[in-house]
């Protein structure tokens, strides 16, 4: 398994978590049956900010959706905050997704009929928290995202980048135990996608735990660890442990040349020495 930080507080277990889709065949063929996830394990520690990456139909999708409890794995359990969500049903579940996480999507996402301050005050007035705290919370949120600017915009006022400010306030406003973000810089030019993600490293800095699905090594080079994932296997991951983000960008696209290199060889025994050591190897085939 892919361990979070030593010492540090277990926000997530994925335990040897499989998906398949499909139904078998007759005879118990498996010929119609796609595997998308395939005995995954990782932890990830309180703080953490973490990115996932792999090639299109590796299964990182699939894995995002498993965790935001869109959809349920095939085997397997997943930990989110001490609560195995995998068993979670009906109230229960609904509490726990808006209590528990928050999530911010390629695109923004927000409610063109309200303005910044009511996309981000929502979910705090779901949760039935008075009027006054709402108002701090939502402020605190727009300073920590720079967004201070915008509160009484409406969706259409605002540029791509303010409003995946704001959807990334109203995502960590409620201060759950963990963030999913899928691919939050997809829509994004370059100077916004920055920006964006400038604020995602600032509010992991304050604490926030995320966990961030890209195929994108810029944007991964913001995290402190990635995950790595093709064929619904984990490949391996990488820890910047220091280093500065051209350094670490620099070894998540070895990474993933070493994956396309595993894929025409057949194998991770060519991979493990394109990276010299960096990454480590979670699943040999």
């Amino acid at each position: 398994m892919g361990n979070a930080a030593h010492g540090a507080t277990t926000v997530v277990e994925v335990r040897n978590v499989s998906k398949r889709y499909g139904a078998s065949g007759r005879k118990g063929s498996e010929a119609s049956v796609t595997q998308a996830l395939d005995r995954v394990s990782f932890a990830v520690a309180k703080g953490e900010f973490v990115a996932i990456m792999g090639p299109s139909g590796s299964g990182k999708s699939t894995l995002l959706n498993c965790l935001a409890t869109i959809d349920a794995p095939s085997s397997g359990q997943i930990v989110i905050g001490g609560r195995t969500v995998t068993d979670l049903r009906g109230r229960q579940l609904s509490d726990f997704r808006r209590d528990d996480l928050g999530f911010i999507f390629q695109d923004a996402n927000l409610l063109d009929t309200l303005t910044a301050y009511e996309n981000i005050a929502l979910a705090l007035t779901i949760q039935r928290v008075s009027s006054h705290e709402i108002d701090g919370r939502v402020r605190e949120a727009a300073r920590a995202l720079g967004i201070e600017d915008v509160l009484e915009k409406r969706p259409f006022q605002m540029s791509g980048g303010q409003r995946q400010r704001v959807a990334a306030a109203r995502a960590t406003v409620t201060r759950p135990h963990l963030v999913l973000a899928d691919e939050p810089t997809g829509a994004l030019d370059s100077r916004s996608a920055a920006a964006l993600l400038e604020s995602l490293e600032g509010l992991n800095a304050r604490g926030a735990t995320i966990l961030m699905v890209t195929h994108d090594a810029v944007s991964a080079s913001y995290c402190g660890r990635v995950i790595f994932i093709k064929d619904g296997r984990l490949f391996g991951e990488l820890r910047r442990r220091g280093a500065d983000r051209s350094a670490f960008r620099h070894r998540i696209v070895e990474v993933v040349a070493s994956m396309n290199d595993a894929e025409e060889e057949g194998g991770l025994g060519a991979a493990a020495h394109a990276v010299q050591g960096e990454a480590v190897m979670l699943h040999a085939r």
